[in-house]
């Protein structure tokens, strides 16, 4: 027994990176969209400003968002709006998930065809080659309501070529707009 806890306890610091560094941007919400003041200040009372958790290699683990009363807000107009984005590294992809708190996933395609998730593939140079946008469907609902949903989508789906909307892959990392650490501080960009 206390092999197989020495070996999970080993497992489990190998698999997930610390936070070593919280960092604090500020933010200015308008209408439609949100704009970046200032990186890394040192006051945030009475701002809107960004929290950013990065690991121990430098790279971001998460944003947080808040208003100048401190609490948690909505980005921009909706498009990748949450006040919360997580971010999850493998060897040639960057996951950018979206959260409307530290374990509820925002948007909910039944409200919002925003996606929830956005998978972001790298070549070897370190280039976006490909993106992957995932919704979040609640299937708690009749035959209706799902086969509205289905409507939703093949619409949806003809509509991004016209849109211009996730034609075919996004230009840099969403979030890490936002953000100093980055991927080691580089957003990665799109080879056009």
């Amino acid at each position: 027994m206390k092999r197989i806890l020495i070996i999970f306890i080993i497992l489990n610091s190998c698999t997930e990176t610390k936070v070593d560094d919280i960092r604090y941007h500020e933010i200015m919400f308008t209408a439609s969209s949100i704009e970046l003041i200032q990186l890394n200040i040192k006051e945030i009372k009475g701002k809107n400003y960004v929290k950013e958790l990065v690991d121990s290699i430098g790279r971001t683990k998460q944003l947080e968002f808040y208003n100048t009363n401190g609490h948690l807000d909505y980005p921009g107009s909706g498009y990748y709006g949450s006040p919360i984005i997580k971010y999850h590294y493998e060897p040639k992809s960057i996951i950018e998930t979206a959260y409307i708190s530290d374990i509820d996933l925002a948007n909910d395609f039944m409200f919002s065809e925003v996606p929830n998730q956005i998978v972001y593939d790298l070549n070897n140079s370190g280039e976006i080659e490909n993106t992957t946008f995932r919704y979040k469907v609640e299937f708690n609902l009749d035959k209706e309501q799902i086969d509205k949903i289905i409507e939703n989508f093949k619409l949806y789906r003809n509509l991004i070529p016209e849109t211009g909307m996730e034609s075919y892959t996004m230009d840099s990392v969403f979030g890490y707009q936002f953000a100093s650490g980055k991927l080691k501080g580089f957003n990665p960009k799109r080879n056009k």
